[in-house]
């Protein structure tokens, strides 16, 4: 990770960052008619996220992400206090970053960043009674994180079948084969989401292959998926294994798309030109043109020194919500935001207008489909 002084190298330890937050006056319209005429609320998020291990190549933009959206603005109703921590990409120290933000009875907590981690920590919360925006948890089951669990990102539901759907208009695709990675948490939900997009399309699975996770096989697991001569190759990974997939998949020319795992610049880059012609969504791209896009985008590099990805853009727009639902609950305490929550029905955010249906605890938004050319994720065409 490079070094940056809101994150100090301090894995072991729960790290306060004090910031404010100015949620937007329509979000406010929206959430809290009125507000600004009162004393202002405070909000403590905890933000809980890879800041290292496996996972730290989306972990770090979701907390950059998290912190600029409350950094940057000031003096406004509703104010929040973000208290980082690393959850190191494993179970064990999510269990015991969670328990430490119930204990401090943060308002919400923003992550863990790994949906099989978030399986682990996110019912501790619940327990508690404290909510949980998974900003960056594509494949966690709503129902198993728990009822105080509030999805901000798209699910691999909403953005594979939006992938498959468009490599299927370019190419008129009937058949494919699957690669997964068995053992990891995000890799199993994307690879169900995979099955079902295709079957809904009318594709037909030629061959559903995995690898464990970490394991060698890459090579072995491609020649097997290209073996029955299929018209696409849909990958299913994330991190170092998303990378030898692709590195291994380089020399053929089948049409490929990829799940959320692909949507960071580290994995791109890693990858190099193996990733060219990746089909791949997501719930934000750096291009898209809209006013709250392109500033998000300049505060960023301004920032950061780099271009933000849709984590970054997840984690700002966690932020956001958390905002929002604690202005339409009218105060900061964890029961008040879970009001809130329940309250609000539209959110404008960086990631567009997060729609929010009675009773169902998921964002819905448009997904935003790209294709990989030269280590950037560009807008499909």
């Amino acid at each position: 990770m490079p070094d940056d002084p809101e994150f100090p190298r301090m894995p072991h330890r729960l790290r306060t960052l004090t910031v404010s937050l100015a949620v937007p006056a329509a979000a406010l319209a929206v959430a809290a008619p009125g507000l600004g005429a009162h004393r202002p609320i405070e909000a403590v998020g905890g933000s809980l996220a890879s800041l290292t291990g496996s996972a730290s190549a989306y972990g770090v933009s979701q907390a950059r992400g998290a912190s600029l959206a409350a950094a940057e603005t000031r003096g406004q109703p509703v104010r929040v206090r973000l208290h980082l921590a690393d959850d190191q990409s494993a179970n064990q120290m999510a269990v015991y970053q969670m328990t430490g933000f119930v204990g401090a009875r943060v308002s919400a907590v923003l992550g863990p960043t790994l949906s099989g981690v978030a399986a682990a920590a996110d019912p501790i919360a619940g327990a508690a009674g404290i909510p949980v925006l998974g900003v960056t948890n594509t494949t966690l089951d709503i129902a198993a994180a728990g009822p105080t669990f509030w999805r901000v990102s798209l699910s691999e539901n909403r953005l594979i079948p939006a992938s498959v759907a468009y490599a299927n208009d370019k190419r008129d695709i009937t058949t494919a084969s699957l690669m997964s990675v068995t053992g990891d948490g995000y890799s199993e939900g994307a690879a169900q989401a995979f099955r079902a997009a295709a079957a809904g399309q009318g594709i037909r699975l030629l061959a559903d292959v995995s690898m464990p996770a970490g394991s060698g096989r890459a090579a072995q697991v491609v020649a097997e998926a290209v073996a029955p001569g299929p018209q696409a190759l849909f990958f299913a990974a994330r991190s170092a294994d998303a990378v030898n997939l692709a590195v291994a998949a380089a020399g053929s020319s089948l049409m490929k798309v990829g799940g959320n795992g692909y949507n960071t610049p580290d994995v791109l880059q890693s990858a190099g030109s193996a990733t060219n012609g990746f089909v791949v969504s997501a719930s934000w791209n750096p291009n898209k043109r809209d006013t709250a896009s392109r500033a998000f985008v300049r505060d960023y590099r301004a920032t950061y020194g780099s271009t933000p990805d849709a984590f970054a853009a997840q984690g700002y727009g966690g932020v956001q919500l958390l905002a929002a639902a604690a202005g339409a609950g009218h105060g900061g305490t964890p029961d008040r935001v879970l009001a809130g929550l329940r309250k609000v029905r539209a959110v404008p955010s960086v990631l567009g207008s997060m729609r929010f249906t009675p009773g169902v605890r998921e964002a819905v938004y448009p997904a935003t489909v790209q294709v990989v050319q030269g280590g950037r994720l560009l807008l499909a065409p």
